[in-house]
């Protein structure tokens, strides 16, 4: 008691210290032990700035990016590249990690910019597959509710308890002495069929100052549990659709953590791809023909502006014809700004082709389309062609799989409409000793032995068991209810969705062959239109004819007929082009656009072992026998492949590397140096871009239906772009007489599409 004297003291005065800091005035300055190192001004007197992450991986801007690309004024001297639409598609496919569009360049809301996490990638299904979270599970995730879960504890204890009455040989006043330990493992798996089985092994250690047959002892069981619900959540179709019913969430899981909806959603996430790819290869084609008009009308506008500079030259040494020079010097002028202005369109479009293909803005090299537009007329029958969208249109096949997963979880909502009944069941053998391990079982005090208590648990002579049922129901079951009423509503609507998609998948088509037909009658009006204005020019030869003329208003229809022909030709370059990308967005509205240019979707390659695993799996159920009394609940839901889908093209053999272009070897490109005049339009601006010359025929892919490929002749130019010659109305092809004219016009042999 004596060295305790001082301390209460002591700890008062440290405690009233330390109190009377915090009462001290609000100005008082705190006083440092330690002084002072940095600057105070280093430290922000704000919490919120708007800052640079730093990067924990180092990420390089892609060098090419730094080259300027090139302009209307800025031209350097590029290499041609002559390009084929199939090269192009392959190209897109290739270089498209992240799968990009069109429409959504340039504008505000592009996802690529606005919202980058929901840009459609070749990583989505991938991701999908992984998934983790709920309403967004993997087959992966859903199969772990049924992996095993492993479960141990061990701890250890002491305590004093003083007794404030006799116990068990301890008198009033005496001390408890106790020692404690505590061992338990757990071995629990989730089942198919809903039940739940354990195994369980626990050891209790004690020692203490009591009047007992053993100073310490050992007390510890193994327990095996079974546990089965019987009407909610019970059964296998259950568990297959919303999972596990001890791993769901009351309220918030649902019925959607299943294996099924979770290979449900891998589908939809493999359809949302192939919407991407599709949308991706029909803006190719778009674009492919955009670049293919823009060099054709430049071409048209450099020679209309070569034939104004020529009359002009001709007449300017005349003294009676002024009027018609200063109109063929307004006309220069106007051809000048349209040819300037086609150049850009020229630019343009080729920027927006090589955004598609994934190439550099400039890399030295300038792409020029060397496929032609077909001129055949193509006659779809409505019937067929109707019966391909609905079978082939990916919208369609994504809405009946949502109609599937809905039914399914309808089918497991109306399970949890019913109380809760478990069946439960467990059985134990006890042990018992004074040591946990040991070479006998004699304690030298008992007859049957205590001395080993894994001794004791192994003999099984103390066992135990239980079994009985649990029943549990909330009164009105008003959440299941509600749950089994929202997918009803959920499911009609799905349904009227679908029904409603089918019209407008319908009214798509029957759009598409509206402006089909539109287009052809306007090139055919287009071809007859520049037949007439070839007239209108006339074939003498234009300066003998013009040195001959004093009528000022025959020197004006002679400078108007050329800007009659131009328009003529132009507007059936346009009908013509706008033709094939209407065949184009028919294939579209189809859903057969993939297989037109022999796209198909398959799986990448798995780690060689997988294989391995899943054959030793194939051998051994081909020696299983069949259960006949076995029902496959849910009964099966997929159809087989889809159409865009590499099991459903008939090749036996998986592609190598999903989504490589092998064997792929691009034109060689000719060289064309074309340099930039700057100077009054006196003459014709440079093009960067020269003109393909004629090759033989296009790559096409035959089909089992188109005749043999040395068989098929190459289709007639659509524009000369050194002579314009008269061309003949275009007439209504039949099915033998139609000429495929470009590598995804593999059914112009066929009358229907």
């Amino acid at each position: 008691m004596k060295n305790t004297r001082w301390k209460r003291p002591t700890a008062t005065v440290l405690l009233a210290a330390l109190l009377s800091q915090g009462c001290a005035a609000p100005g008082a300055r705190l006083q440092y032990l330690l002084s002072e190192k940095n600057n105070v001004q280093h430290y922000r007197d704000y919490a919120t700035a708007i800052e640079y992450p730093i990067e924990s991986q180092k990420h390089e801007t892609d060098p090419n990016l730094f080259r300027a690309p090139r302009t209307i004024t800025s031209i350097e001297e590029v290499d041609q590249r002559q390009v084929r639409l199939e090269e192009c598609i392959k190209l897109a496919l290739a270089n498209s990690a992240i799968l990009r569009d069109d429409q959504s360049f340039g504008s505000p809301g592009n996802p690529l910019m606005s919202n980058p996490s929901r840009v459609p990638s070749i990583y989505d299904s991938a991701i999908q597959e992984t998934g983790y979270l709920f309403g967004n599970r993997g087959v992966e995730a859903a199969l772990s509710d049924f992996d095993p879960l492993f479960t141990t504890n061990l701890q250890a204890g002491h305590s004093k308890d003083a007794q404030n009455s006799a116990n068990l040989g301890l008198q009033a006043g005496d001390v408890l002495d106790d020692n404690t330990g505590q061992f338990s493992t757990r071995l629990e798996k989730n089942l198919a069929n809903s039940g739940t089985v354990a195994i369980q092994h626990e050891w209790n250690y004690s020692e203490n100052n009591l009047q007992r047959l053993f100073p310490s002892a050992y007390t510890g069981s193994i327990q095996a549990e079974y546990r089965q619900p019987l009407l909610a959540g019970g059964g296998t179709e259950f568990t297959r659709i919303a999972g596990p019913l001890s791993q769901g969430v009351r309220g918030v899981s649902g019925v959607s953590q299943g294996v099924l909806i979770s290979r449900i959603n891998e589908d939809i996430s493999l359809v949302d791809f192939e919407q991407s790819v599709t949308s991706l290869a029909r803006d190719v084609e778009n674009k492919y023909w955009d670049l293919y008009l823009a060099l054709q009308l430049y071409h048209s506008e450099v020679k209309t502006f070569e034939d104004i500079v020529t009359f002009r030259d001709i007449i300017a040494v005349r003294e009676d014809a002024k009027d018609a020079e200063f109109q063929a010097a307004n006309r220069l002028y106007e051809a000048d700004a349209r040819m300037k202005g086609s150049l850009a369109d020229v630019l343009s479009a080729e920027h927006r082709l090589r955004r598609l293909l994934g190439l550099p803005l400039n890399d030295g090299q300038f792409l020029t389309p060397i496929d032609r537009p077909s001129e055949a007329k193509l006659i779809p029958d409505w019937e067929s062609s109707l019966l391909e969208s609905l079978a082939n249109r990916p919208e369609l096949r994504r809405q009946k799989w949502e109609i599937r997963s809905l039914e399914l979880q309808l089918t497991a909502a109306k399970n949890l409409s019913r109380p809760r009944l478990d069946f439960v069941s467990q059985y134990k053998i006890n042990g018992f000793g004074d040591h946990l391990l040991g070479q006998e079982d004699d304690d030298g005090l008992t007859d049957a032995g205590y001395n080993s208590a894994y001794e004791s648990l192994t003999q099984g002579d103390n066992t135990g068991w239980g079994t009985g049922l649990q029943f549990s129901m909330p009164l009105g079951l008003r959440l299941a209810r509600a749950q089994v009423r929202n997918y009803e509503l959920r499911l009609r609507k799905a349904r009227a969705v679908l029904q409603e998609q089918e019209v407008e998948v319908a009214r798509e088509l029957n759009n598409a062959v509206l402006e089909m037909d539109r287009w052809y009658l306007l090139a055919e009006s287009g071809s007859k239109r520049s037949e007439a204005a070839a007239d209108f020019t006339g074939t003498t030869d234009i300066r003998e004819s013009i040195a001959e003329m004093r009528d000022p208003i025959s020197l004006g229809r002679v400078l108007e007929s050329k800007i009659t022909s131009r328009d003529a030709d132009q507007g059936y370059l346009r009908s013509i082009v706008e033709y094939n990308k209407a065949i184009t967005e028919l294939n579209f509205r189809k859903g057969t656009l993939l297989q037109t240019n022999s796209i198909y979707l398959a799986e990448g390659q798995w780690n060689p072992m997988a294989y391995e695993d899943a054959k030793k799996r194939g051998e051994a159920l081909t020696h299983a026998l069949d259960n006949t009394h076995v029902d496959a609940v849910p009964s099966e839901f997929t159809g087989g492949a889809a159409p865009n889908a590499w099991e459903n093209s008939g090749n036996p053999n998986r592609p190598h590397i999903p989504g490589t272009v092998d064997g792929m070897t691009p034109v060689a490109p000719p060289a064309g140096n074309v340099r930039v005049q700057e100077s009054a339009p006196q003459s014709v601006p440079p093009s960067p871009m020269p003109m393909p010359e004629e090759t033989s025929e296009p790559m096409q892919i035959p089909l089992e239906d188109e005749p043999p490929r040395e068989d098929r002749k190459a289709p007639e130019p659509l524009f000369e772009t050194t002579n314009v010659e008269r061309r003949p109305a275009m007439k209504p092809q039949t099915a033998s007489q139609q000429k495929p004219a470009k590598s995804k016009q593999k059914n112009a042999g066929k009358a229907t599409l």
